[in-house]
């Protein structure tokens, strides 16, 4: 009977200090519809497409957007073209970018694609300076990026253009 008992404690103590991640980390909730990732290739891409956008590195998005891309630049609706076209009129006016800093990116991954048929998500924040001569104004710019087969195929980018319209008087 005491060998009974005994192995009873031992089972039952085990089963108490049973982690509980154990058992929940590849639980999900019924209602969830997608999960977040830190670090990912859609991230990488993501990464490159702001370097290149920074300095007009035109190989670049062709290589890493779709053809039939578009992105919203402060809800204006444009092709990858006329988006470098802009970087290349900043730079006509004396005005130069710099990315100073990925102030956080992440991927969100929808289990069911959303009515475009995109699942894939990379959010970011960063802060660009526009130079020009001894003037320099930094703005935070919040761009999310849809990918589809590890390309880009759509972009909104949300920043405060007021500074910006300033610099170009």
């Amino acid at each position: 009977m005491k060998k009974i008992l005994f192995a009873l404690l031992v089972i039952s103590g085990l089963v108490a200090c049973q982690s509980k991640t154990e058992n929940t980390a590849n639980t999900v909730p019924a209602d969830a519809f997608g999960y977040t990732l830190h670090n990912s290739e859609n991230i990488n891409t993501v990464k490159k497409a702001i370097d290149a956008g920074t300095i007009s590195d035109t190989a670049v998005f062709v290589k890493i957007y779709s053809d039939t891309a578009i992105i919203y630049d402060n809800m204006t609706k444009q092709t990858i073209y006329e988006n470098m076209k802009m970087v290349s009129l900043l730079k006509s006016k004396g005005i130069t970018l710099k990315l100073e800093k990925i102030n956080d990116i992440w991927e969100t991954i929808s289990m069911k694609p959303d009515s475009r048929a995109f699942s894939d998500y990379v959010n970011s924040y960063f802060d660009a300076s526009f130079i020009k001569g001894d003037q320099k104004i930094t703005t935070r710019v919040n761009a999310v990026f849809a990918l589809k087969d590890g390309k880009i195929v759509r972009e909104w980018d949300t920043y405060d253009s007021a500074p910006l319209v300033e610099l170009l008087k």
